[in-house]
């Protein structure tokens, strides 16, 4: 498995930077994770969007989903033209229905649409993924996908709680939102972790390597890597758009 960061940012998009989108490679197949804004652009340097395999949203805020309406301008030129031939499979919350509501009227028919629930196990050319809801205040998943013995955990946005670090065991690689510093704990409980706290996580599941993201986009980023360490000795990465992980 190969993942690429395509943005990081929490709630808007910090200079040089998009809002949280990732593109995970696996057995030649191209899964986007997320669809910030700015993700489209920077897609494209790595694949083309009618390469796509799939779409994962985990919730429907919109620093998670609003490039998903211009996305779907492109592939519905690309269906008109014959240069993408099936609806593209996408895998989301159906709630708040509000929000699900507006994104079902606004992306017609160029998407497949799956909803996706803890329920749910999904087996797509080998890649296994399973998913947890979290702490946040919508409907929102975090997402396991392992292929052979390599396990990439994506949380979301949420705030810590037990069953998320049962979730999280000995992932390879750990990709957490780090939203908050310790100088604004208090708003851990509006459903996002510290950057110490996602450290806890790392540490209490195992994981092999820690990656934050999904950070404030006004923080000092070196502060959240000195605090993630206070409670993490593993390695540790702040996601930075354009950086590769092999898992």
């Amino acid at each position: 498995m190969k993942l690429i960061i395509l943005g990081t940012s929490a709630a808007f998009a910090g200079k040089d930077d998009g809002c949280p989108s990732y593109l995970l490679i696996c057995n030649g197949k191209n899964y986007l994770i997320e669809t910030g804004p700015g993700c489209m652009s920077t897609l494209q340097k790595y694949i083309s969007y009618r390469e796509l395999s799939g779409i994962f949203l985990s919730h429907l805020h919109a620093d998670h989903v609003s490039e998903l309406y211009t996305l779907r301008y492109a592939v519905y030129i690309a269906q008109r033209d014959g240069l993408m031939k099936k609806q593209l499979p996408i895998y989301m919350p159906k709630s708040p229905r509000q929000a699900f509501k507006f994104i079902r009227a606004t992306i017609k028919n160029e998407f497949d649409i799956h909803e996706i629930s803890e329920e749910l196990k999904l087996n797509l050319d080998g890649l296994s993924i399973s998913f947890l809801k979290t702490n946040h205040p919508v409907s929102a998943y975090a997402m396991r996908f392992e292929h052979g013995l390599k396990t990439l955990v994506y949380t979301s946005d949420s705030a810590y709680f037990d069953a998320l670090g049962h979730f999280c065991k000995d992932a390879s690689l750990l990709l957490s939102e780090a939203t908050l510093q310790n100088t604004d704990r208090q708003f851990e409980q509006q459903g996002h972790m510290t950057a110490e706290t996602a450290g806890r996580l790392a540490r209490e599941s195992g994981a092999r390597k820690l990656v934050l993201t999904h950070i404030w986009p006004e923080y000092d980023k070196n502060v959240s890597l000195r605090e993630a360490r206070t409670t993490f000795n593993g390695e540790i990465v702040i996601a930075k758009r354009g950086q590769m992980f092999s898992i």
